[in-house]
């Protein structure tokens, strides 16, 4: 839903402000980028990315997953529970490609608290409400699994805007040091390499808020992400995250997403009008009639 043109024009103040520290940070990340870049060959048989003028191989644009945010183990849930109808062609699918169960190989204890949010997530009783629901930033990877969103690539970064929460990713390509461990952060510290045709993100520093889903698949302050961003074609990115927290854990499992090129926008972004913090979604939830 586009938001009216008053609060457009504020919701855009961060992303503005987003756009002006990566510009600030350039000169440093274009004299790294004059002396590493290379340009990657392409994979044998595979599809060559044209290539931006710093040498990345350009996956720059307006992106759609094609995913469910809803139960990333159980995908029918989406169609369930936001579209009010079974849909079985997506029953018994997960994101989860490893383990092959399409679980998330929680430990015993982590598992009975993520049970316990999913037969309660649609009370919205504040423990078991999806902060999503009440506009925090959703975390990696779910950031790029919920809604639509557009990547640049200044010399020496990968930008991601998402429509949602004005969030914002800026990474690096450096090879730069990740901030100090203490710092803990919604969206994590990302860290970016080439490899190849592929855009591999480290994301370390990451709090323990974001939940994966609606349904309350979570992970502690101690997760790690290894993204995998592969161009398949012009108009398609093959995407994979690998999850390791030994908190929560008894394995890292991966799970896969693809990316389509959304040609459907014009030239800008549309932005949804959410406040971090926003109480009144919760107030309404609980007052609504039958309760």
């Amino acid at each position: 839903m586009v938001e009216a043109p008053a609060v457009k024009h504020w919701c855009r103040v961060p992303i503005v402000f987003a756009v002006v520290v990566v510009v600030a940070s350039l000169p440093r990340a274009i004299g790294a980028a004059g002396q590493d870049a290379q340009r990657p060959a392409a994979p044998a048989g595979g599809y060559a990315a044209p290539r931006t003028p710093d040498g990345q191989p350009d996956i720059q644009g307006m992106w759609n997953p094609i995913g469910t945010f809803y139960n990333i183990q159980d995908l029918e849930f989406q169609a369930r529970y936001q579209n009010f109808r079974d849909d079985p062609s997506r029953r018994g699918r997960s994101l989860i490609i490893d383990p092959p169960d399409g679980k998330i190989p929680y430990q015993p204890w982590a598992l009975a608290k993520s049970n316990e949010v999913l037969q309660h997530h649609a009370d919205p009783t504040p423990q078991y409400l999806d902060p999503n629901a009440r506009c925090f930033m959703q975390g990696v990877p779910r950031h790029l699994n919920n809604r639509e969103f557009e990547i640049f690539q200044p010399p020496g970064y990968i930008v991601v805007f998402n429509m949602a929460h004005h969030t914002y990713r800026s990474i690096p390509l450096n090879g730069g040091p990740h901030i100090p461990e203490r710092v803990k952060l919604w969206m994590g510290d990302s860290r970016g390499r080439w490899e190849g045709n592929s855009l591999v993100v480290d994301v370390t520093n990451n709090n323990d808020q974001p939940w994966f889903d609606v349904v309350g698949s979570f992970h502690s302050d101690a997760m790690r992400v290894t993204e995998r961003f592969v161009p398949i074609n012009a108009d398609s990115i093959e995407y994979t995250a690998v999850i390791t927290d030994p908190k929560v854990y008894t394995r890292p499992w991966t799970l896969k997403l693809t990316f389509t090129r959304n040609k459907d926008y014009g030239s800008e972004l549309y932005e949804e009008s959410c406040l971090e913090g926003n109480e009144k979604t919760l107030e309404l939830m609980l007052t609504r009639p039958g309760r």
